[in-house]
């Protein structure tokens, strides 16, 4: 009876074991897309993306982004494949100012907030902003930062602000060892290596340090 309630509930993004990659045709994975006509015809479980890299400078053109974005998230409204927003978030590597990225960044959010959605997390460097944005949204769902590879004293920050942490092919061992079971996720990102093997090895590394 069980089995039959879980088969037929809505696929959530505990369900996935990778929770975040560009690979597309991993049925177990979330493939983050941009909003375009593709999206609307994929068929696996994907998160519609506000890349802080891809975020217009321009504040007309950002302007007309922002709004192409909440369009192509209104229209997908109750489509059981999209799973997530994100990534989004902040980078303070790329050449979009501040401001733009964080109009773009709380948007988003917004977005997240209004269809109840989970969000996956790009930050690099702008952690303390990153986070700021994050308490003002006042999200319900797991607000995950991906690909982590920072050390446990921001991993604690992060944690400490209710923020959940995805771990993939590069990450720092003691980081590893100290989330909670409830708030660890596994992805692949750009990497071609299985997300079992991932998985497999950070668990391994838990279990170690807990003998």
């Amino acid at each position: 009876m069980l089995k039959i309630a879980y088969l037929c509930r809505p696929m959530q993004l505990r369900d996935l074991t990778d929770t975040h990659t560009h690979h597309s045709g991993r049925p177990d994975a979330l493939l983050s897309l941009p909003p375009s006509p593709a999206v609307f015809r994929y068929a696996a479980p994907f998160s519609l993306e506000l890349h802080p890299w891809h975020v217009a400078a321009d504040a007309v053109a950002l302007a007309h982004q922002l709004d192409e974005f909440r369009c192509a998230a209104d229209a997908l409204r109750g489509n059981p494949k999209l799973l997530a927003i994100g990534e989004c978030g902040l980078d303070n590597h790329c050449a979009v100012p501040l401001d733009r990225q964080t109009e773009a960044f709380r948007c988003a959010l917004a977005v997240a907030h209004e269809l109840d959605l989970p969000v996956v997390i790009h930050c690099v460097g702008f952690w303390a902003e990153m986070m700021a944005c994050v308490a003002d949204a006042n999200l319900k769902r797991d607000v995950i930062v991906h690909g982590f590879r920072k050390g446990p004293q921001l991993a604690r920050q992060l944690l400490d602000a209710g923020l959940s942490i995805a771990l993939g092919e590069k990450f720092n061992p003691d980081v590893a060892r100290i989330i909670p079971s409830d708030r660890l996720f596994f992805e692949t990102d750009e990497s071609e290596t299985d997300v079992l093997s991932i998985r497999e090895k950070i668990l391994n590394l838990r279990d170690s340090a807990q003998k």
